[in-house]
């Protein structure tokens, strides 16, 4: 299944134009895959970027 991806980074996106089998395999090998970022989380590193800067 492939996520939404609307606010996924390049990398992201990248991953999921693979085809499945591609996709499963480097999963299977790397035990983890990018997945687009939650609002959350963007709000997060955006706070964090703008307290770093002070």
């Amino acid at each position: 299944m492939i996520p939404d991806l609307t606010n996924a980074s390049p990398e992201t996106r990248e991953f999921y134009s693979l085809p499945e089998d591609i996709r499963s395999t480097i999963s299977a090998i790397v035990g983890n895959h990018p997945r687009p970022m939650s609002t959350m989380e963007i709000m997060l590193a955006i706070w964090q970027a703008i307290a770093g800067e002070r």
